[in-house]
């Protein structure tokens, strides 16, 4: 059963085409690039654990040799344990700051993630344009070959002169090369699209686009990756300061035993550094002065993706209603060339006004295509700042 599932798939990919959909899920679960995402997290997450763990104690272990006077020499020895101690205020600073470095590179991740599959969608939606306007080529060359068969029939029956046919053809020719131009431009992107994905094997992908004609925007209430990142930043220089509270970051405690032939020793002490030359206090002023500088970052930048949200939500609204009127244009456009096709089949029309007519819906049919491109990248652009790429 499961065989015949996944040969049906097989097929069903082949013959109609992978999806966007189905190209992001597989994009998600084999990507290269998804994965050292990941794996940063996993490093960031390891280095914490470094940073925490304690440090390893001394053991010192020395001999003696007493020789008193007039006496036979004697051995001695000395057994000294130390381990270096955290402060609590700095143990708790590097806690923290294992916490804010582990969320800074989440939000890193986060941000990666995101960039990556922005650059996935706007590359797709390229490939889907380039691919309709290929076929959009291959429309207009056609109809310009059955111009020309018209041209050159009204110009064996005498109708017409050797410069309008001469003219006809010629444009004909410009667009077959065109045609080779804009097929290797979708190739490349194609083979782009391929890579970037992880795929090492060629798909058929279908030429569809991914977000529809609609004005209608809306808000995620999620945080973009950009404020994730200077919000893990404000609070991994918040655990700075807080590492920085005391005078000195670590002690010293250590035990000796000494043994002397007539005498043993034990000894308990502690080693205190002497803050004389500086207490800190520049590492305290310097995390409060990259706090205030993120604060800062995160007014500024609340106010820019305000205006570019807004920027967004308002060409899409003006790049649908564009979308439609262009619609409008075509329909009427279509029923002019047709007229005027039919005209000039008995003889009865101009060939410039057939041309004009002709070349007009060919350039609003590529407006049309190039609105519907510029309405997806908007999109995708605002649902970056909304941050819903962010899962």
């Amino acid at each position: 059963m499961q065989k015949t599932l996944i040969l049906f798939t097989t097929l069903s990919l082949s013959l109609f085409g992978m999806s966007y959909e189905q190209f992001k899920a597989y994009t998600l679960k084999h990507s290269p690039v998804l994965q050292q995402q990941q794996l940063k997290v996993e490093m960031a997450n390891a280095k914490n654990g470094i940073a925490l763990r304690a440090q390893n104690p001394s053991l010192y272990i020395g001999g003696a040799n007493y020789n008193p006077t007039n006496s036979s020499n004697e051995l001695g020895y000395a057994v000294r344990f130390s381990q270096p101690v955290r402060t609590g205020s700095f143990y708790e600073g590097v806690q923290t700051t294992a916490n804010a470095n582990l969320q800074l590179a989440q939000a890193y991740a986060t941000e990666g993630r995101a960039g990556y599959l922005r650059s996935l969608e706007s590359l797709y939606t390229h490939y889907v344009y380039q691919s309709r306007l290929l076929s959009l080529l291959k429309a207009e060359y056609r109809l310009s070959q059955k111009v020309t068969e018209m041209v050159y029939k009204r110009y064996k029956n005498g109708s017409e002169n050797k410069v309008a046919y001469l003219q006809a053809k010629t444009q004909t020719s410009m667009l077959k090369t065109q045609l080779y131009s804009a097929r290797q431009q979708r190739d490349t992107l194609y083979y782009q699209l391929l890579a970037t994905a992880g795929f090492s094997k060629k798909v058929s992908l279908t030429k569809q686009f991914i977000y529809g004609i609609s004005a209608a925007t809306k808000e995620t209430g999620r945080t973009t990756p950009l404020e994730a990142i200077l919000l893990a930043k404000e609070r991994l220089y918040q655990s700075k300061a807080i590492a920085a509270q005391g005078s000195f970051t670590q002690y010293e405690l250590s035990t000796e035993l000494e043994k002397e032939p007539d005498q043993s020793i034990f000894r308990v002490g502690l080693s205190i550094p002497l803050a004389i030359n500086h207490d800190r206090s520049q590492e305290r002023m310097l995390a409060k002065l990259q706090q205030n500088q993120v604060k800062l970052e995160r007014q500024q930048l609340a106010v820019t993706l305000k205006n570019q949200k807004q920027m967004l939500q308002s060409a899409i609204k003006e790049l649908t209603a564009q979308y439609h009127a262009l619609q409008s244009l075509q329909k009427e456009q279509q029923e002019l060339t047709a007229l005027l096709q039919e005209g000039y089949t008995i003889s009865k029309g101009s060939l410039f006004e057939l041309m004009t007519a002709k070349n007009r819906l060919i350039q609003t049919r590529k407006a049309l295509l190039q609105t519907q491109k510029m309405i997806n990248e908007k999109k995708i652009e605002l649902r970056f700042l909304q941050g819903a790429y962010n899962d």
